[in-house]
């Protein structure tokens, strides 16, 4: 099976640390492909002097088209190649080979078509995480969970994964985020399409980095996409008897959803200098309020049950 796999690097502005990733992984005995984007600093002359070494197949953009498609043109271009999966790794050294070697072994399997890793665990984080870097997955994490309905998923914002090439078969090119999130759009277009799932603890190195991510943008592209595999997993269900419970009980969360949230918004309006309903009718709305999101909550963690049994028939994890 090693035949069938290959490895794809991301390199941007790397020229500290991609000659080592390059050579740290050659030792894996897999095809190496590498994709420069455009980078502006000597990032490429490294990546020529190992291409004439023949330790690396290379892509050059011709403009920098951000980590999101470049990981599709990666896949592209081995799928082309004929391989089967693609071993997605960064080029800044955050990644380390042991882990690397890990996914290959579990691909070897035949198990498995999407191989996630996850950083929070006892040993998964050295040095300091970013901030930013770390409120953001956690987010991230919760939103996963809400969208492919199991808690067995974490982390979905790390770049370490494998994949299927048939991935791209089911891509959704005008919602797929061109930058950053695209690890979360692997995690949950993969989750709710019932591919077999293997989450492996994997540890990142960071060496002093600070986040270039923007908090706004990027809350705003996983809002998007929570939206968006939402619609695609009901409309899924909705074609599978079994499965058609589960769907009945998403539609009426959202539906509830969406009448709490308008209820929210009447009720707090009462308290501001807009005149636009009576006063007298707070302890009303209140109860209403409280009432309708009971029943909110009780039917999104009906809703969560009976599809975490749907999912987690596809999912297995390190302990």
């Amino acid at each position: 099976m090693s035949e069938k796999i290959a490895i794809g690097i991301l390199a941007y502005n790397e020229k500290d640390y991609i000659e080592d990733v390059v050579n740290s992984l050659y030792e894996l005995d897999l095809p190496i492909y590498v994709i420069d984007d455009k980078s502006t600093d000597n990032t490429s002359d490294i990546l020529n002097e190992l291409l004439k070494e023949n330790k690396i197949s290379l892509i050059q953009n011709t403009k920098n088209l951000g980590a999101g498609l470049s990981t599709l043109e990666l896949l592209k271009k081995v799928r082309k190649e004929g391989f089967k999966f693609l071993i997605k790794v960064d080029g800044d050294g955050q990644f380390s080979r042991k882990d690397i070697k890990k996914i290959k072994e579990l691909l070897q399997t035949s198990q498995y078509d999407f191989i996630k890793s996850n950083r929070f665990w006892s040993e998964g984080i050295k040095g300091k995480i970013p901030n930013k870097r770390y409120f953001g997955n956690l987010i991230a994490t919760m939103l996963l969970q809400l969208t492919s309905g199991t808690n067995k998923l974490f982390d979905p914002l790390n770049g370490l994964f494998a994949v299927n090439v048939k991935f791209l078969d089911i891509v959704n090119y005008k919602v797929y985020p061109k930058r950053y999130g695209y690890p979360y759009y692997f995690s949950a277009l993969c989750a709710i399409n019932n591919f077999r799932i293997f989450q492996i603890n994997n540890t990142i190195s960071y060496n002093n980095q600070s986040s270039q991510l923007s908090s706004i943008k990027m809350a705003f592209t996983l809002t998007r996409l929570v939206f968006h595999f939402h619609k695609i997993k009901i409309r899924n269900k909705l074609l599978i008897g079994k499965y058609q419970r589960s769907a009945f009980l998403d539609i009426l969360f959202i539906t509830f959803f969406f009448v709490s949230f308008t209820i929210f918004v009447r009720f707090i309006l009462i308290f501001t200098p807009f005149k636009y309903f009576d006063t007298s009718y707070v302890g009303s709305w209140a109860l209403i309020l409280l009432t309708i999101g009971i029943f909110t909550v009780f039917i999104f963690i009906e809703s969560f049950k009976e599809e975490k049994e749907i999912r987690n028939e596809y999912i297995h994890f390190d302990e």
